[in-house]
């Protein structure tokens, strides 16, 4: 075989070698497109689904049933253990990033008959004189942090439920609170009688710590059992990556470290992990989520 013939072999592998990896991404095949502009993407309803209203905000007329009035609901996370189905979902009074903020929960047993929201994360009070470098001049005074979490349950190895949320800190309406400049991640046990455990800080952002802040570190706690449940999540790549947006922008804790925002994923057949994340970015992981193949864009999905 001459160089001329090596070389077109050696091109012809690399090109099946990138068509399959191509086509090893998640990636839509149908020919029937959203609309982005329509809340419901002008797409047809899936056959046998039921559409089930928890809370209906109202403003004009609060009371338990809707939180107290108050009327920004986002974010829900539903998990089912223990025979009974746990809703969580953070609340601001009306703007989204606007303050006070908190995080609610719920219950139901069927999921259709469900609890008032109760109050599993409270306001947290930002300490007077913050600032951040992106918002120069600005200080925090009497200002109540916005919470902002992509993930709120995990059960442990032991079979302990434990939920979760993030304070974050807007300092006025164009800022974020998920810019890695928060004061941290809290979490807390909910037991099998429905009652909940203390709450801790599981993770600190840069400038906080157990001294300045509310709450101690989960470590303090006595119940082992609960310690061991928050250093799995810790380990868990797969809950670091939904973590990437509020942690500290370069910690060494996060498997991937690029401004990628509201990770998801599932588990495919062969156990590799199949991830997506906001702006129709996916990759596939085949070590468990310690690390992903570049991400790549499915122009499909952003039609």
């Amino acid at each position: 075989m001459n160089n001329s013939a090596k070389i077109l072999v050696v091109l012809a592998a690399g090109w099946l070698t990138t068509t399959a990896f191509a086509q090893d991404r998640i990636h839509y095949t149908g020919k029937e497109l959203s609309n982005p502009a329509c809340h419901d993407g002008q797409l047809s309803p899936v056959v046998g689904v039921h559409n089930i209203q928890l809370v209906r905000a109202n403003r004009e007329h609060p009371d338990a049933s809707n939180g107290n009035g108050w009327t920004y609901n986002h974010q829900p996370m539903l998990a089912y253990w223990n025979g009974q189905f746990f809703y969580q979902y953070l609340a601001d009074p009306s703007d989204e990033h606007v303050p006070p903020s908190q995080t609610f929960l719920m219950t139901s047993k069927d999921g259709y008959r469900w609890t008032n929201p109760e109050i599993v994360f409270p306001p947290y009070q930002v300490p007077d004189g913050y600032t951040k470098e992106s918002r120069p001049g600005v200080q925090a005074k009497d200002l109540i942090a916005i919470m902002h979490q992509r993930v709120g349950f995990y059960v442990s190895k032991s079979g302990k439920l434990i939920t979760m949320g993030n304070y974050g800190v807007a300092l006025d309406k164009k800022d974020d609170p998920n810019d890695g400049n928060g004061i941290g991640r809290v979490v807390r046990e909910i037991k099998k009688d429905g009652s909940y455990g203390p709450i801790y800080f599981i993770y600190y952002n840069h400038g906080f710590n157990e001294k300045n802040t509310d709450y101690p570190y989960f470590k303090k706690s006595k119940d082992r059992e609960f310690v061991k449940a928050c250093q799995e999540i810790l380990d868990n790549p797969l809950y670091m990556m939904q973590w990437v947006e509020e942690a500290d922008r370069e910690d060494p804790i996060l498997p991937l470290k690029k401004g990628y925002k509201a990770f998801n994923c599932y588990t495919l057949p062969d156990g590799r992990i199949a991830s997506l994340w906001k702006h129709a970015l996916t990759s596939i992981s085949e070590d468990g989520g310690h690390t992903c193949r570049a991400c790549a864009s499915c122009k499909r999905f952003r039609q």
